[in-house]
């Protein structure tokens, strides 16, 4: 819009008179200021619907009320508070492309901005922190996860976010940032720019990072350790051929090898058939078993084509490779969601804060188009949207009591 003003400015004919140009132009101004508002305000209701929901359905399913579900029912009040007091008065500020409610509710309007998606983002570290320690640490932290705990962090979420927004309205401000009463915008004195990029995005960054990136070693370590968990009970489990021949009789009636034991202590184990070895229940011993030849239920021996070791042993690779395709799976599925959690993250924040870091420094030097800024603006008001996507809705658990709710036909558990 500013730039059909700029161009509706400069561009002038004497044969065209200005009044003539005046009706096109505000036609397209209203066309536009009726297009965003539909888009904004379908945005902003769309966020509040979706984090009322999830509130909701923590407070009524008690089978989702625990810790992870408290960090997560956190951060939709968060983004709650940033749908129902930021986003009307940056969409009004927006349509109308200047601030038409005083100095003073601007200060309230940058601080409530600041506090708000600064303690929406850190909740995100804190789900990451608390998934860390599940995963890494889940005998111990089995007591240790706590709703105590859980307040905790979100306490420290909101501290973190009141030291970010307070100190522009205590002065920590540069002169020009009143200079234009049409203008809202934050304070751009430098050390304040770095001071609130960094606490409020590019820390929590690095440490989610990190934190996702842990957590990835330690799934994929579990997932690729129940892999091999069968491929040692294979081994260990099926029946080892030796050869008659070399059987002899124990005196207490154990059929044994002579000057043999495969043992990890005394424990017996059930017999195989033809002299076969075969593990202990438990895993701790190994038994040779004497077959009599003439038994009517003479078996051929296990290394003959038709033996049930070999079978055993086929099955057991199938079930190996399927156990395989399994975990590969898992694999693929636990980068897929650590990728949708910090892309998301990474897509909707990124933007903002590097425009949010640059500018002041090259104010005069830098240039960028009004509409750019308001994309890369909104697009980390989005992320308010889009965390009840990510983080509840995938969630089989939550979902039925989303349909509960919306049905009108929900019962407390």
């Amino acid at each position: 819009m500013a730039l059909l003003q700029c161009q509706g400015s400069t561009v002038t004919s004497p044969a065209i008179s200005p009044i003539s140009k005046l009706g096109p132009q505000r036609d397209v101004e209203l066309s536009y200021q009726i297009i965003i508002s539909l888009l904004l305000g379908a945005l902003i209701l769309c966020s509040i619907f979706g984090n009322a929901c999830v509130v909701a359905a923590i407070a009524l399913e008690r089978s989702l009320q625990n810790v992870a579900n408290y960090l997560i029912g956190s951060l939709a009040v968060t983004d709650l508070m940033v749908s129902v007091l930021v986003l009307p008065m940056a969409a009004l500020y927006q349509v109308l492309n200047k601030w038409t409610l005083g100095q003073e509710v601007c200060d309230v309007f940058i601080s409530l901005d600041v506090l708000c998606c600064t303690s929406s983002i850190l909740h995100l570290c804190a789900i990451a922190l608390d998934r860390y320690w599940a995963i890494t640490d889940p005998i111990d932290y089995v007591n240790k996860r706590t709703p105590r705990r859980a307040a905790i962090l979100i306490s420290v979420t909101w501290l973190i976010g009141f030291s970010i927004s307070i100190p522009p309205m205590l002065g920590w401000r540069s002169a020009e940032d009143r200079a234009n009463p049409d203008a809202c915008m934050i304070s751009q004195d430098p050390g304040y720019t770095i001071y609130s990029t960094f606490g409020a995005f590019y820390i929590p960054l690095i440490l989610m990072l990190v934190l996702y990136g842990r957590i990835f070693k330690a799934a994929r370590f579990r997932i690729r350790k129940t892999v091999k968990k069968p491929e040692k009970a294979k081994v260990s489990d099926k029946c080892l051929s030796v050869s008659p021949a070399i059987f002899h009789k124990k005196t207490n009636g154990e059929a044994g090898v002579k000057g043999w034991r495969l043992s990890d202590d005394s424990k017996p184990s059930s017999p195989c058939v033809n002299g076969a070895v075969k593990h202990g229940e438990e895993g701790e011993s190994l038994e040779i078993i004497e077959v009599s030849s003439n038994s009517k239920t003479h078996l051929p021996l296990p290394n003959t084509p038709q033996s049930s070791s070999q079978g055993y042993e086929n099955m057991n690779e199938k079930n190996s490779g399927a156990k395989r395709k399994i975990a590969l799976a898992r694999e693929r599925k636990t980068v897929k969601t650590l990728g949708i959690i910090m892309g998301t993250f990474i897509f909707c924040w990124l933007p903002f804060f590097i425009v949010a870091l640059v500018l002041p420094f090259c104010a005069e030097s830098c240039y960028m188009p009004d509409w750019l800024g308001a994309v890369i603006n909104w697009l980390g008001y989005s992320n308010s949207l889009l965390n009840p996507i990510i983080y509840a809705y995938f969630n089989k658990d939550f979902q039925s009591a989303f349909k509960k709710i919306i049905r009108c036909k929900f019962h407390r558990a």
